[in-house]
C-alpha cells in the first residue's frame, strides 16, 4: 500500500557543487513542516573541499 509520494533531492556543496549526498522528502510532514524547514543549516562532508560546508538542495525526480 503506498504511503504518500516522496521527493529525491540532491545535496550539492554550495563552494564546489560536489554532489555530497540524496536525500528523500514528503512534501509535508505530519507537523506540518515541509522539506525547507528541515533542510535549512544543514552541513555534510565535502571530499573535494576537506570540510563540512552547506549543502544547497536540488529536486530530481518524483519516487513511487
Amino acid at each position: 500500500m503506498p504511503r504518500g509520494k516522496r521527493t529525491v533531492f540532491a545535496m550539492l556543496c554550495k563552494k564546489s557543487g560536489n554532489r555530497v549526498g540524496t536525500l528523500r522528502f514528503h512534501k509535508q510532514d505530519k507537523a506540518g513542516k515541509g522539506w525547507k524547514d528541515h533542510a535549512d543549516g544543514m552541513k555534510k562532508y565535502c571530499g573535494i573541499c576537506k570540510t563540512r560546508e552547506d549543502v544547497k538542495f536540488k529536486e530530481e525526480r518524483h519516487s513511487k
